[in-house]
């Protein structure tokens, strides 16, 4: 059973969330996929009501809104900018990089805005569950056809401040989500950004579909205003993050200068401190 100490902390935790996010507790019970006698409970200390599973479930749901780690690498500035931008201006930007650049670590980062929403794509996705998804992270629990769930969520997207989704995973993106995210596109554009980030294969497999006339292909990769590729780090970023985690061997960080994917970086690390008896 979990202790009433780390029942606290949650609930603390929550509440920076909500006052962070600038949603309220109701949002937050959507979003967590929990009810809000839960959170009620939570809040007013009936310890005995919340079990293990669910300290661990709302635990696990605020871990995966935290980007840990953060470097102010050129890469991550570049993606700030980047949803910046989307988000001023309503654009849908293509962000590409290689597993391991940092680019899901650098938008969950940016996530956490007012009026940003993410979802990372998952290939087992259907449309409905793709939209019922992305609702629930707009704090709107709602059930219905796929075209009633699109205009819930036009609806409500049209009605908040600039808003800007973040597609994570984007390359994993199937045909028929693809088709319904056009429409949603186009029922929001006069007032919201989206990015839609992936592996270098998302644009090649969008350019070769378009080519050979794909339905719906052509039309989606025309209208997405800007492309970026992230470049990886270099070998001042390298050797920064190297010092800030105790590596100060020079050779061993010539060594280390020569990756370009914070993922390999930090799993070289991680060994190094392994080997050290640091960890």
């Amino acid at each position: 059973m979990a202790k009433i100490e780390e029942k606290k902390e949650l609930q603390n935790r929550i509440s920076v969330f909500c006052e962070t996010n600038g949603i309220s507790r109701a949002d937050f019970a959507v979003k967590a996929d929990v009810s809000p006698a839960t959170l009620s409970a939570l809040d007013n200390g009936q310890w005995d009501k919340i079990s293990l599973s669910m300290v661990k479930k709302l635990t696990a749901f605020i871990k995966s809104t935290e980007a840990g780690n953060v470097f102010n690498t050129s890469d991550f500035q570049t993606v700030q900018d980047l949803c910046d931008t989307a988000k001023k201006y309503h654009l849908m930007i293509g962000l590409i990089g290689d597993t391991g650049t940092g680019k899901s670590t650098a938008l969950t980062y940016y996530g956490n805005r007012k009026n940003v929403y993410r979802v990372t794509f998952e290939k087992s996705m259907n449309p409905k569950q793709f939209y019922t998804t992305l609702l629930r992270e707009l704090g709107v629990d709602f059930e219905g056809n796929i075209n009633a769930l699109i205009n819930r969520a036009a609806a409500e997207l049209n009605a908040k401040e600039s808003p800007l989704i973040i597609i994570d995973e984007a390359g994993k993106i199937t045909h028929s989500v693809l088709l319904y995210l056009h429409d949603l596109r186009e029922k929001t554009k006069a007032g919201c950004g989206i990015v839609l980030a992936g592996m270098p294969y998302f644009k090649t497999n969008l350019q070769k579909f378009a080519s050979k006339g794909k339905e719906g292909f052509s039309e989606f990769l025309r209208r997405i205003n800007i492309w970026h590729t992230l470049n990886g780090l270099n070998a001042a970023e390298v050797k920064y993050i190297a010092e800030k985690n105790g590596i100060s061997d020079k050779e061993r960080v010539k060594e280390l200068c020569r990756i370009k994917r914070f993922g390999d970086l930090a799993n070289e690390i991680l060994l190094d401190k392994i080997m050290s008896n640091a960890i």
